[in-house]
């Protein structure tokens, strides 16, 4: 059974939550830290709702609108969200004002707004979801599980239509011991040089992007979703050969079959040598697609790098940005492949085909 995205909604460092144009321009940054470019919160949420959501909040369910418009859809059969730490600036007040009061007369909006199930809930309420929901919490996994269980969700005909998405903030407490692991960069370094540094780290980032998925095609889908795989800690670079060959085989396909590569490396020389072997190893005749640059590492960036890659499929072009070396053939855009790694340790890869 084919699985076919039909609607995408995304907010992140860069102009992406408009549908109607495909990263017409970059934003840049001159600090180690992305934040999301927020729009017009009026344009999908009721302004009485609104004063009473987070920042985080406001975006997801933003984020969420965006994608059922953008599927035509009014009401999902499942709603399934993903995040890798939550929401963290909420968490951080609930917990600080249980310290301050001695746990008296406590504020619930703060636990309300900090539990991992919040924004899948606020969206059911919003859009009358009465079926599945669910959300994973799973660090550098949290998307891909969720994507998974929305294949089979639709695989064993338990819904027709599901929301899946993810969503992560940048977060000043993650920021200071990521720092400490050397998980980020040091020096300064704008977004647009990061893949120019040869240091170790990356930058912080976040973002949230929503996708409709379904096993009917519309005249508006974007791409079929064909499969997914994962790769924790692989225990060496043949190993991880292996494995990305095999999934490669089991989808019908070998490596001369990618277009596009979707690139997840995050400017870090040390954490992005395998990723870059593979493209010098298998996919060398490929577009070669970078994104990190636009958006900062976090746990679920690889939903973004799928709403790239479901972009450049349904659009037919690559933006100059995201480019890594100009193209040097005219092959038809048909197979994208995103490749991506989380701090090193969690590999994950995605096919998509037009």
């Amino acid at each position: 059974m084919d699985i076919y995205i039909n609607g995408a909604g995304v907010i992140s460092p860069q102009q992406t939550f408009d549908n109607e144009t495909f990263l017409p321009e970059v934003t840049e940054y001159g600090g180690n830290v992305l934040t999301c470019i927020e729009p017009n919160f009026k344009d999908y949420i009721n302004p009485f709702q609104m004063r009473r959501l987070s920042r985080m909040l406001r975006m997801g369910l933003s984020a969420a609108t965006i994608c059922l418009r953008n599927a035509r859809l009014e009401t999902p059969d499942a709603i399934i969200t993903a995040t890798g730490y939550g929401f963290q600036e909420e968490m951080g007040k609930f917990l600080l004002e249980i310290l301050q009061q001695d746990e008296q007369q406590l504020t619930p909006t703060y636990f309300m707004q900090s539990t991992y199930n919040a924004l899948s809930g606020l969206i059911a309420l919003t859009v009358k979801c009465m079926g599945y929901n669910n959300t994973y919490a799973g660090r550098g996994f949290a998307f891909e599980t969720a994507v998974h269980d929305a294949m089979l969700l639709l695989r064993e005909k338990e819904a027709e239509n599901v929301l899946v998405g993810s969503f992560d903030q940048a977060h000043h407490v993650q920021y200071s011991d990521y720092a400490k692991l050397g998980y980020v960069k040091k020096e300064k370094t704008s977004n647009l040089k990061l893949f120019e540094s040869r240091t170790q780290g990356t930058l912080q980032g976040e973002g949230m992007a929503f996708f409709t998925v379904s096993g009917q095609a519309l005249p508006h889908s974007w791409c079929i979703l064909q499969s997914l795989h994962t790769v924790y800690r692989p225990v060496d670079f043949p190993f991880l050969c292996e494995e990305l060959t095999g999934f490669l085989q089991a989808n019908g396909i070998g490596p001369e079959d990618v277009d596009v590569f979707v690139n997840g490396a995050s400017g870090d020389i040390v954490r992005d040598k395998w990723n870059m072997e593979l493209r010098k190893n298998f996919f060398s005749h490929a577009a070669e697609v970078r994104f990190k640059h636009l958006t900062g590492e976090y746990a679920t960036a690889s939903s973004f790098g799928v709403w790239l890659g479901a972009g450049i499929l349904k659009t037919r072009t690559i933006p100059e940005s995201v480019l890594a070396a100009p193209a040097t053939s005219d092959r038809p855009l048909r197979t994208v492949l995103v490749c991506n790694h989380f701090l090193g340790r969690n590999y994950s890869f995605f096919l998509l085909t037009a």
